[in-house]
């Protein structure tokens, strides 16, 4: 069996949201200067919301490209290429939005969102069974541009930037947040129940322990402020995708299980979309988000390297070939992907730190270079180029050559950029505030 990188506690609160460890500042045009120190930035013109869309879609090319030993005839791989489908088409709707300046924007930006965790998950669970393959790679490229648009172009950015932080609320928001609770309460109960009834140490198990972590972790959030308003906000936005994403991955893997445990849960996916999301394009009203550019971007294009290895020509063969997949014919047996699929997980109680959703342990670990989970420090090819590193003269493959990489800076760098620390969806400034105050 393949080496893995430890799977963590199965319920536990999520102690970091999945940002790569890269931040950044939004800016109208090039007006607004970031506050404190300058901005430590690697390469690269600064991000736009086109930008990155254009980074995404070359991501699931990639993957497209690199998923060839992933049979799309196997019915263990419908969940990975279904996604995969689901956020190129995500994307398309994200770019029109884009262009047409119209709420199209955040439905591309739904679908893409719930694409990626779905694409991320089954990654996290079938990858042992393709240890060559670089789609991992491809996986973490995606997950870091998308996280830097969300974070920087995303609701919950646009909702601080109506009156920062401490500004107050309306009616109708404060509505929302007091009835959050109960229906946190109502779902946590549900989930408990699913629990219940999962194969233990089964990934039907950690889906729904990861789903409790977030609903917890929502139903923790306090305050009536602005800032308050934008945590639920982006929040349930996660918890949203996830639900979306397992309950697919579940009704693929675990019919049977879906059938008889996920009936009072796909309801909830229903209402968190009308809470904290259904007015969220008003917040838009006066900021040109679409003429910005991210002044503080970090690492961010050593996160997504791999973009610049694919032409236009390829987007654009790919582009078609992903959105021609039908499940339908997806009818044979892998049994290397099923053996992984009914691995039995183990709890690590040890590292509490660290938990994070199942998602995120594929696209954002930090000490795996090409997402095959092998920790770099295990792995002879930490970029799983088919060239060890002793040789490899970019061995995490970044696009910088190792004696100009200073690797062992990025951690440091990156927390002097700052992250999300107060898990609002926004990125903060350098001073550590709030880049929309």
């Amino acid at each position: 069996m393949t080496s893995r990188l430890p799977v963590h506690k199965y319920i536990a609160f999520i102690a970091s949201l999945s940002l790569l460890g890269v931040s950044g500042l939004p800016l109208h045009g090039q007006e607004a200067k970031a506050k404190g120190k300058p901005a430590q930035n690697k390469k690269g013109a600064a991000p736009t919301a086109a930008s990155l869309v254009k980074d995404m879609k070359a991501s699931v090319v990639f993957i497209a490209k690199n998923s060839k030993d992933i049979n799309p005839k196997s019915k263990q791989a419908v969940p990975f290429y279904a996604a995969l489908k689901s956020t190129a088409k995500g994307l398309d709707q994200l770019e029109k939005g884009i262009a047409d300046k119209s709420p199209e924007m955040l439905k591309g930006l739904d679908t893409t969102g719930e694409g990626v965790t779905q694409l991320s998950t089954t990654w996290a669970i079938i990858r042992g069974a393709h240890p060559k393959s670089q789609v991992g790679r491809g996986v973490k490229s995606l997950d870091a541009a998308y996280d830097m648009y969300l974070s920087h172009f995303g609701p919950s950015v646009a909702i601080l930037k109506k009156g920062g932080k401490k500004g107050k609320l309306t009616d109708a928001e404060l509505a929302e947040i007091q009835g959050a609770g109960p229906k946190m309460e109502e779902l946590i109960g549900n989930l408990k129940q699913a629990a219940s009834s999962a194969k233990p140490k089964s990934y039907q198990h950690r889906m729904i322990a990861d789903l409790i972590s977030l609903a917890t972790k929502i139903l923790g959030i306090q305050g009536t402020d602005r800032g308050t308003y934008a945590k639920y906000q982006y929040q349930t936005g996660r918890l949203r995708n996830s639900m979306g994403a397992y309950g697919n991955i579940s009704r693929y893997y675990y019919p049977d299980y879906y059938q008889s445990a996920w009936g009072k849960l796909t309801p909830f996916v229903n209402v968190l979309t009308s809470i904290f999301g259904g007015s969220a394009w008003g917040y838009y009203d006066g900021w040109n988000y679409y003429e910005s550019s991210i002044s503080n971007y970090g690492s961010y294009y050593e996160s997504t390297s791999i973009s610049t290895s694919i032409s236009v020509t390829e987007v654009s063969t790919y582009e078609e070939s992903v959105e021609s997949y039908s499940e339908e014919t997806a009818t044979e047996e892998d049994t290397e992907d099923e053996e992984e699929i009914d691995e039995e997980q183990e709890e690590d109680e040890d590292d509490e730190e660290d938990d994070q959703s199942l998602a995120d342990e594929a696209a954002d670990c930090e000490d795996d270079d090409d997402g095959d989970g092998i920790s770099d420090e295990e792995d002879e090819d930490d970029d799983n180029d088919g060239v060890s590193d002793e040789e490899d003269t970019d061995d995490d493959g970044d696009g910088e050559p190792d004696e100009e990489d200073a690797d062992e800076d990025e951690e440091e760098e990156e927390e002097e950029d700052g992250e999300d620390e107060d898990c609002d969806g926004a990125a903060d400034c350098d001073d550590g505030g709030c880049c929309e105050e």
